[in-house]
């Protein structure tokens, strides 16, 4: 704790002050996110509030991040204030992470989970992280009430066609539980008891040759054996390039139904981009109109992976201008970088 606070600084936290007590009074929530993920962050924790707000149970958010302009933490108060619910805001400094691999794909930030686990075990015995792609559309009380015992986590198996794929790659039986890291609710007491964060990181520096997913990979790995699977309603993965892969206006039903507690909009195409609209991005953007980024436009694409998929997007839609403006631009960028 004495290293990780050198690296990490609490830059704000809003809360109101009939609203402070004790950490044990709260479900805490977590998110780590790099500044491109920032207002997906503040949507979920919106989401959370909205789809809760009948319940009399308090929520504390925790948002670690490597960069907080005036302007973001202010429109987090806001949503702070609107449902009396406490947010503490987070900056780290990622000197403590560079040793650990990173790819064009992966950015340091996909460790900051690892980072809010340790740091908030001094304070808290269980915490549920979400990534910032994950909205909910449904109350969250089952997930409160669950004990954790002795188990490392309660989590969610990754979808099917990633399971075989993995236990080759790792040469690991996971017996098809492989999970997915982006909804994980960890027991902190035993994350601190059994040093779980040394061995995380270890083996993330020892194999990083072998981890294609160096977090969730080793997650998996450490945890194997000590977890509570839930149900995928807890993490119905949903992928927006279905749309114009399946071209089934209705094919997001089989993943997010009534029952679905979060959803989580996996890839490159996320319910905030302009192209991004779809019957499946409505549970996001429907709290997005609640929050202090309603009068903002959705965002356009900025880089190629972004421009590659909203032209796959746009053409689907018959946005024929849209779509080869956008490969123009796809184009562009291959050429020159």
């Amino acid at each position: 704790m004495d290293v990780l606070t050198q690296y990490i600084k609490k830059e704000y936290s809003f809360t109101k002050s009939d609203l402070l007590q004790g950490q044990d009074k709260y479900f805490n929530i977590a998110y780590g996110t790099d500044i491109n993920y920032q207002m997906g962050a503040a949507i979920s924790i919106a989401s959370i509030l909205e789809h809760n707000k009948q319940r009399q149970r308090n929520y504390c958010f925790h948002i670690f991040t490597n960069s907080i302009s005036e302007e973001y933490a202010q429109r987090l108060k806001l949503i702070s204030e609107q449902y009396d619910a406490p947010i503490n805001i987070y900056t780290v400094d990622e000197k403590i992470l560079d040793k650990l691999p990173v790819s064009a794909i992966w950015p340091l930030s996909i460790y900051y989970r690892l980072l809010a686990f340790d740091y908030l075990s001094q304070s808290i015995n269980a915490l549920l992280y979400l990534d910032s792609d994950v909205i909910c559309k449904n109350e969250i009380t089952e997930l409160e009430e669950l004990d954790l015992g002795d188990k490392f986590a309660a989590v969610i198996p990754d979808v099917e066609s990633t399971q075989k794929r993995n236990e080759q790659r790792l040469k690991i039986n996971f017996q098809g539980n492989y999970f997915n890291s982006g909804v994980i609710f960890a027991n902190l007491r035993q994350w601190k008891e059994k040093n779980i964060s040394d061995q995380i990181f270890s083996l993330i520096r020892n194999e990083s040759d072998n981890l294609k997913y160096p977090d969730q990979d080793a997650l998996n790995i450490v945890f194997r054996g000590r977890l509570i699977y839930l149900d995928r309603i807890y993490n119905a993965i949903y992928p927006l390039k279905s749309e114009f892969e399946c071209k089934d206006k209705s094919n997001y039903k089989k993943y997010i139904t009534g029952k679905t507690v979060f959803i989580h909009y996996t890839g490159v195409t996320k319910p905030w981009h302009e192209w991004g609209g779809y019957d499946a991005s409505s549970y996001f953007r429907t709290v997005y109109e609640l929050t202090p980024w309603k009068n903002d436009k959705y965002l356009k694409a900025k880089t190629k992976p972004e421009y590659k998929e909203e032209y796959k997007h746009y053409l689907y839609q018959r946005h024929y201008i849209k779509a080869f403006y956008s490969l123009f631009l796809y184009q562009k960028i291959k050429i020159f970088n």
